[in-house]
């Protein structure tokens, strides 16, 4: 019973990962169940209004049915604590290109930091030929200077990745 429940945990903690609320610089790779081949990368970006941190992500699914993912994001509360886990809350517009059709969406993000990574959600909604709900959940592993990433989303079931921070 106990290895079926540790082993439910690291599978439901796998099944997680999306970008996180708060702003990074990272570059990687991964691969998307149904999907293929995946490029990503983040950037914290160069402005901050009113002393809020902002940042852009992009995904590029290539090989089945090429499409474009890009998250702006603010993290608009960075230090906030649950227990006595860190946790930031941020706000996010997605722009999307899939399957030859174009999305908008604006969604919360949810980053809780965690011994070791984090796990992160959204839930946004917005259009999507027509309308359409758009998650995200996901846990990161930092291992400096990259992180194992694995993520579930609206876009594709499951993704792992690589990526190299900086």
């Amino acid at each position: 019973m106990k290895r079926m429940l540790a082993t439910l945990t690291v599978l439901a903690g796998l099944a997680a990962a999306q970008a996180p609320a708060y702003p990074e610089n990272t570059v990687g790779v991964g691969y998307g169940f149904n999907r293929g081949l995946t490029l990503q990368g983040s950037l914290g970006l160069p402005f901050s209004p009113l002393g809020i941190d902002t940042g852009l992500d992009v995904e590029a699914i290539l090989p089945n049915a090429p499409s474009v993912w890009v998250l702006a994001k603010a993290n608009l509360l960075p230090a906030l604590t649950v227990g006595d886990l860190p946790m930031s809350v941020g706000l996010g517009l997605d722009l999307r290109y899939i399957n030859s059709g174009f999305g908008i969406h604006l969604e919360p993000l949810a980053t809780l930091e965690v011994p070791g990574g984090a796990i992160s959600a959204s839930l946004g909604l917005g259009y999507q030929d027509g309308f359409h709900l758009a998650y995200g959940l996901g846990a990161r592993f930092y291992l400096d200077p990259v992180a194992l990433e694995a993520a579930t989303s609206d876009r594709y079931p499951l993704k792992i990745s690589l990526l190299y921070l900086w």
